[in-house]
């Protein structure tokens, strides 16, 4: 299974998806955006998306739970707004042809729902051991 986190709203905001309902997600996630990122911080957020689709559909043990919580993603202070529109906006093309629209479109409410706050200082991506 897989946890899509915000652990700054709490677990009430938590979705909960098996690895191969989150690897699609995140696959067309990476998709909506893949023809869009031109900055770094686009690319990399593709990259990690990409990762993280990978490792989810390569775990196959169901005793095995992994987290994916927002506060992961590198947001940086002065792009924070941008950044987190840019994100937003590819959840809400892939929802439109997605099967798991619903739970989309929850990933999508809490990313909304992140606060500027929250967003630490210098965090850096943390890669899977797929790449």
């Amino acid at each position: 299974m897989l946890v899509f986190s915000n652990d700054r709203l709490g677990p009430s905001a938590e979705i909960v998806v098996s690895n191969d309902v989150a690897a699609v997600m995140l696959q067309q996630v990476a998709d909506a955006i893949r023809s869009r990122a031109e900055a770094r911080w686009e690319l990399e957020l593709l990259r990690w998306l990409d990762d993280r689709a990978l490792a989810a559909g390569r775990t196959t043990s169901a005793l095995a739970t992994v987290t994916i919580d927002v506060s992961e993603i590198a947001w940086t202070r002065d792009h924070f707004d941008a950044q987190r529109w840019f994100l937003i906006d590819a959840i809400a093309r892939a929802t439109i042809h997605s099967e798991h629209a619903a739970a989309l479109d929850r990933w999508r409410r809490m990313i909304e729902a992140h606060p500027r706050d929250s967003v630490q200082f210098g965090r850096r991506w943390s890669w899977s051991l797929t790449t």
